[in-house]
């Protein structure tokens, strides 16, 4: 997969590339949101990265053999999909670094209290984000 060479990508370019979900693992992988996860939601979330790393890796290829013999407007459009799709490989594989890196930390250091206090959870608007209620017999998380 092709590095970024340098250049990062912002969270306005992120959500003009992204669907909603991707750009909520997007923005869950940037601090302050990343250090309030504990260690299996890191492990989950590097794990939906990976899938998206081999989605968007797979379909940068995809994109290339498109383009190829292709002239004028349609050799644009394929050649603008392989671009796309190949920032969104990039970004994600950026992504996967930034849960990777936080899991080391969380793991080895397990009983660092995580920024969890109610003042964080209503800057970021994940007050309802819990474990499921003891009195709720269905056991529903709510997400945010």
């Amino acid at each position: 997969m092709p590095q970024n060479d340098g250049m990062e990508i912002t969270d306005e370019q992120a959500k003009k590339l992204c669907s909603a979900l991707e750009f909520e693992l997007w923005l869950d992988s940037a601090e302050p949101r990343i250090l309030s996860l504990p260690a299996e939601s890191l492990r989950k979330r590097a794990h939906q990265a990976e899938k998206l790393i081999e989605l968007w890796g797979g379909r940068t290829s995809d994109e290339k053999e498109r383009a190829f013999g292709k002239v004028g407007s349609a050799r644009r459009r394929a050649t603008t999909g392989y671009i796309t799709a190949r920032q969104k490989a990039e970004m994600f594989e950026e992504v996967e670094r930034r849960f990777a890196a936080r899991l080391q930390v969380v793991l080895a250091n397990p009983d660092a209290p995580l920024r969890d206090t109610i003042k964080y959870k209503k800057e970021t608007g994940k007050l309802n984000k819990s474990a499921p209620d003891d009195d709720d017999p269905v056991g529903r998380r709510v997400w945010v």
